[in-house]
């Protein structure tokens, strides 16, 4: 064999292991894209279920929460009728749980991906405040 054969030899070998080489590299990468898609799909699929799951308790809650209200609406109406004035108590409950059926409302609507109460803390009587005092 001649120099050149040689040459050629080692030269085409070396073109087969490279190929190869790429051939495993381009597998193995697209093994690894698949199991990146898999774990993306399977963390899209967990966060969908779980907004699923979590804005239908909150429909639940803000139904529930809803019927509360009237009925402290009620209450209310019943003190102005025998007193001639609403109850600050009542009226400041009130408040607060229109505030919370709102958060519930913009939450199950989609506007916000702030859980309202329990996933928080009861802010609502915060809002109601000015240094401390209750608001009138």
């Amino acid at each position: 064999m001649s120099d050149k054969e040689n040459k050629d030899d080692v030269t085409e070998s070396s073109n087969e292991t490279n190929t190869e080489q790429v051939i495993e590299a381009e597998t193995v990468n697209s093994e690894k894209t698949a199991s990146e898609n898999d774990t993306k799909t399977n963390k899209f699929n967990n966060d969908v279920l779980t907004r699923i799951l979590v804005t239908l308790l909150f429909a639940l809650i803000g139904w529930v929460s809803l019927w509360v209200f009237a009925v402290v609406v009620l209450v209310q109406f019943g003190f102005l009728l025998i007193t001639g004035h609403a109850n600050k108590n009542l009226k400041a409950f009130g408040g607060e749980m229109g505030q919370y059926l709102s958060d519930i409302i913009k939450y199950v609507g989609f506007q916000t991906e702030q859980k309202p109460f329990p996933f928080q803390g009861w802010h609502y009587d915060d809002k109601n405040t000015k240094n401390g005092e209750p608001a009138k």
